[in-house]
């Protein structure tokens, strides 16, 4: 059995078609070439399409012309279910074996097309190769959630850092203000602290590290929130990264019940139904 994200398990393959023979084929060469598959198999595509959204197995062989439910149909539904987008799927067919319809099965969402009558070698190798790269893609989209999640990470600390060194600066300056006036040195220092507290600097530098992790976050909120505020577009990104109330108010420089304010309101410009979190609308943008 191949290796693959949780290799204790053995590989579920869903096999559909109205031909018992052909079930009967292909459920002995996956036997044969190993025991431990873990085999369904559906006489049409209704049934198939249930124990494929029940069992979400790492691979479904479809034929082509079925009673109900077409091949090209049931592939078609299931591209629509979320969970079984990436699922592999092999067409197979004795009647629809021109290259104009290879071309619409792949068109439809299918992996891959195998031509009746084919070998146990053929169907083996097919078979594998699909489950192998849907893992490999399973693998890869693993590893960029992962890496997306680190670089936000380091955004919101980045973020946070600044806040605090303005915060800490503008203390100081406020210390210094009143006896600063008849002290030359000191009104120096004043106005360098000053000039050091650069708000929109920082979020013109945080746009620029923003957009790199989610390229086109902004023009693709604009586009379909056009009335969206400039202050609202920031609330939004600090979503995306998932920082808190209390974190957004510090960045912000305002209070805790204002960032609260705020959201509401973002979430009612957004159209958000009641039940719907606003931080996973935006992360999910």
């Amino acid at each position: 059995m191949m290796n693959t994200l949780e290799p204790t398990h053995p590989q579920c393959i869903l096999l559909i078609d109205d031909d018992s023979a052909f079930i009967e084929t292909a459920a002995a060469y996956f036997s044969e070439t190993c025991p431990d598959y873990d085999l369904w198999s559906a006489p049409n595509g209704r049934v198939g399409l249930h124990l494929a959204q029940t069992k979400l197995p790492n691979l479904i062989i479809l034929d082509w012309k079925m009673p109900d439910l077409s091949g090209l149909q049931l592939i078609q539904y299931l591209r629509l279910d979320k969970a079984m987008q990436h699922t592999p799927i092999i067409m197979v067919t004795g009647n629809n074996t021109e290259d104009v319809h290879l071309e619409k099965a792949l068109q439809a969402g299918a992996t891959d097309y195998l031509r009746k009558p084919f070998s146990k070698i053929e169907l083996i190798a097919r078979s594998q190769t699909a489950i192998r790269l849907a893992t490999l893609h399973q693998q890869e989209k693993q590893w960029m959630q992962s890496a997306i999640a680190h670089k936000n990470r380091e955004l919101s600390t980045a973020i946070i850092q600044v806040a605090q060194k303005n915060k800490f600066l503008m203390e100081i300056q406020q210390q210094l203000s009143p006896i600063s006036k008849d002290h030359p040195v000191l009104k120096k220092i004043t106005r360098d602290i000053k000039d050091n507290i650069k708000w929109d600097d920082q979020w013109e530098k945080f746009i620029l590290h923003f957009e790199e992790v989610h390229p086109d976050f902004f023009a693709r909120f604009q586009q379909q929130f056009p009335s969206l505020t400039c202050h609202e577009l920031k609330l939004c990104a600090y979503c995306k990264i998932n920082l808190s109330n209390k974190e957004i108010a510090q960045v912000l420089n305002i209070s805790v019940k204002s960032v609260e304010i705020a959201r509401y309101r973002l979430k009612k410009k957004l159209l958000l139904p009641t039940a719907q979190k606003l931080n996973h609308f935006i992360q999910q943008f």
